[in-house]
């Protein structure tokens, strides 16, 4: 009797499942893209971990508060800190931009394209440098884009920054900043 039900039961249930998609559990049902983030990074002084590491205890550049010397992380006896500025072509500012790219697949077959709109404080003009990516893994992805030297000089920081990722085609995801107010000429840079 035990076995009838069971058997009815997993007719009734199996009736049921073939109407249904399967889903894999660790792939995304269609392509689903997200900016996590985007940071500017100031592009000034030379700084390394150990001077970031003394100057977050306080110590500053004729090494420890009182005596001079700088003595307890990893064996070091002397060592003192000294900020110097980066060389004038390697001044300026960087954007790093952080996106996740999720699909039913392990690689996009189709391009992704990210563009990085930003204005200058002077001038109406809409700057647009792009990234295509063939053959984009699944995963969270890296990019970063420079304002650096020269570029950075005639025309300084950026004032205002849109990102936007696209598939297919079409825009998928997109983040911008508070002051983002694109109303002039778009230009394409190389």
């Amino acid at each position: 009797m035990k076995s009838v039900v069971f058997a009815a039961a997993g007719a009734v249930l199996l009736t049921m499942v073939q109407g249904c998609a399967v889903i894999h559990p660790y792939a995304a049902a269609s392509p689903s893209f997200h900016v996590c983030s985007v940071k500017r990074e100031d592009k000034l002084l030379a700084i390394d971990g150990q001077s970031r590491l003394v100057a977050a205890r306080g110590i500053n550049s004729q090494a420890t508060r009182n005596t001079g010397q700088f003595a307890g992380l990893g064996g070091i006896d002397k060592w003192k800190y000294e900020a110097r500025y980066l060389p004038e072509d390697m001044q300026g500012e960087e954007y790093v931009v952080v996106f996740d790219a999720k699909g039913p697949e392990p690689v996009f077959t189709d391009p992704v394209t990210l563009k990085f709109e930003y204005m200058y404080p002077k001038g109406v003009e809409v700057h647009c440098a792009e990234k295509v990516y063939e053959q984009l893994p699944i995963g969270r992805h890296k990019y970063v884009w420079k304002n650096l030297g020269k570029q950075n000089v005639e025309n300084g920081d950026i004032a205002s920054w849109r990102i936007s990722l696209h598939h297919r085609g079409q825009e998928v995801a997109s983040m911008h900043s508070a002051l983002w107010r694109p109303w002039g000429k778009v230009v394409l840079d190389q």
